[in-house]
């Protein structure tokens, strides 16, 4: 004849699967986790096997976890009590299914149906004495932690919560006595956001060596994980995972000499972090939205900024071309005066299509696409000197080329001319005035490079890191007064990379802006990238 004990050891299985079945009825337990349902009960099953002063220590300390998980996941005192009765009811039906002659004498139930029953009597005192000592000092201490999440929320400039968890951890150390409280946030590797009392270790460091095992077992779930444990140099350990359930963000843990850490406060530190799980993710949910808000805004500001500047620019060329060729219809006789008009006709319907052109380009830009070209043999000095030409009736004779007098590789010519165009346009009118601008052009091994550079206050170092990006525009041009969609640098880049090239800028006081460009000396290996086909765009 089988002993109880040798039946929980062999039918351990059995028994927790018909318990798992019974307790998930109860209605706290809907939605429960298979792990979060079970708690510790497998281990409280298996020392009910073990008769010994050391397990009666054991089953005790496991009740309480038991009782505390219940008591966070908001089960009622019935439950609790049921869940415990209905464990000694599993126990009875497995022995009863034993085959004679190995099955075990009913009576001998009689010690664990009174051991449970007893046990059942201890959670109502621990409940009720839980209730009474918990309750007030944990809603007092979470409507404080609450505060200071939403003072962080509502002011921007305070860096959200995870900023203010010194501040935190200084009010849970009140509702938990320790010598060190910390919490140690997932930021690539576990790192100290924050540690208040005689924590030996630095904020923005990694946490203590002795640690390292408690925080893995702690982190080898994606349950509820809390681990207490003693350290080498007297001292005791309670880490918990933030958050209860799901990928890990941080642990929230306690040090203090030699005393065990109650029940009760490691049932307290549990709720402290499952809310500060809550806490940490709002906060960041919370950030991402602010940041959503503000991306937002920002684009609504610059579509109507384009918008205004685009019906403006639009509005120009248009106006021309259709005040000439109104003028052209009655002047039916005059030959040489309706070919002028008609040439005003076209170089109007030309500055429109190139505005179309380059907001298309920028968007294909935004989208992360290569722009497409039509390739060919180029010199890109004969380029250069073109377009100082060009643009000498409307800046001066400010324009001097220096470099080598013929640069050819296999690029696009169109795309050249508004590389040089923006870069030196951009030079002289936001350039010191009456001051060169410089354009050198040079044949490279790998290619060739053009250089534009001008005098004049330099471009902030903050504003760098946007400079190319599209509708971008530094603060000095919005202060100039001169009118544009902040396209120009964004074209020159995706021209210049379209082309397998790079574009850089350096910028002081001292040594005026330079913007510099490198392309290899044929493209069309980096036309293999683009995407779409169309022809060339100014």
């Amino acid at each position: 004849m089988a002993s109880i004990a040798q039946v929980i050891r062999d039918k351990h299985a059995a028994i927790m699967r018909r318990w798992k079945k019974l307790a998930a009825t109860a209605a706290s337990a809907k939605g429960l986790s298979a792990p979060a349902l079970e708690t510790v009960m497998s281990r409280y099953l298996s020392a009910l096997a073990d008769d010994d002063a050391g397990a009666v220590k054991e089953r005790r300390k496991l009740l309480e976890s038991h009782l505390a998980s219940r008591l966070r996941q908001g089960f009622v005192l019935p439950e609790i009590v049921s869940e415990l009765l209905t464990l000694g009811r599993c126990i009875a039906e497995v022995c009863s299914d034993v085959p004679e002659p190995k099955r075990p004498d009913p009576a001998r139930l009689v010690p664990i149906l009174a051991e449970l029953q007893h046990a059942a009597t201890t959670a109502s005192e621990i409940f009720w004495q839980h209730l009474r000592e918990d309750e007030q000092v944990e809603k007092g201490l979470l409507r404080r932690l609450q505060t200071i999440a939403t003072a962080s929320r509502d002011d921007p400039h305070r860096g959200g919560f995870t900023a203010h968890l010194q501040e935190a951890l200084a009010l849970i150390v009140e509702g938990v006595p320790a010598r060190c409280l910390s919490i140690a946030l997932v930021e690539g590797e576990l790192t100290v956001a924050a540690a208040v009392g005689g924590a030996p270790e630095t904020r923005g460091g990694p946490p203590r060596p002795d640690l390292h095992d408690v925080f893995d077992d702690v982190a080898k779930s994606e349950e509820g994980s809390t681990v207490e444990r003693a350290l080498d140099d007297d001292e005791r350990v309670v880490a918990v995972r933030l958050p209860e359930h799901g990928p890990l963000v941080g642990i929230l843990y306690a040090v203090r000499a030699r005393e065990p850490f109650a029940a009760r406060e490691v049932r307290r530190l549990e709720a402290i972090a499952a809310f500060l799980g809550v806490l940490l993710e709002n906060s960041r949910l919370y950030a991402a939205l602010r940041l959503q808000i503000e991306e937002s805004e920002t684009e609504k500001r610059l579509r109507e900024t384009f918008v205004s500047v685009l019906a403006h620019d639009l509005r120009g060329p248009l106006s021309v071309s259709r005040l000439a060729a109104a003028a052209i219809a009655k002047m039916p006789e005059a030959a040489d005066i309706r070919q002028k008009l008609a040439d005003r006709v076209v170089s109007g319907i030309d500055r429109a299509d190139r505005m179309v052109t380059d907001l298309l380009d920028a968007n294909r830009i935004r989208a992360g696409e290569r722009l497409a070209l039509d390739l060919g043999s180029c010199d890109l000095a004969a380029i250069a000197r073109e377009v100082a030409g060009e643009l000498a009736p409307v800046h001066g004779d400010r324009f001097a080329l220096s470099g080598d007098p013929s640069v050819q590789g296999i690029w696009s010519a169109e795309h050249l001319r508004r590389i040089v165009t923006n870069l030196a346009t951009n030079a002289a009118k936001y350039g010191a005035p009456d001051t060169p601008v410089e354009l050198d052009v040079h044949a490279t091994d790998a290619g060739a490079t053009l250089s534009v550079h001008n005098a004049g206050n330099p471009i902030s170092a903050d504003e760098l890191p946007r400079l190319f990006e599209p509708f971008s525009r530094t603060r000095s041009s919005r202060q100039s007064g001169i009118a544009g969609w902040g396209l120009g640098l964004a074209l020159v880049k995706g021209s210049v990379e379209a082309h397998g090239g790079s574009v850089s800028v350096q910028s002081s006081q001292r040594k005026g802006t330079t913007f510099t460009v490198a392309l290899p000396r044929d493209a069309r290996p980096f036309q293999a990238e683009a995407t779409g086909t169309r022809g060339d765009s100014p």
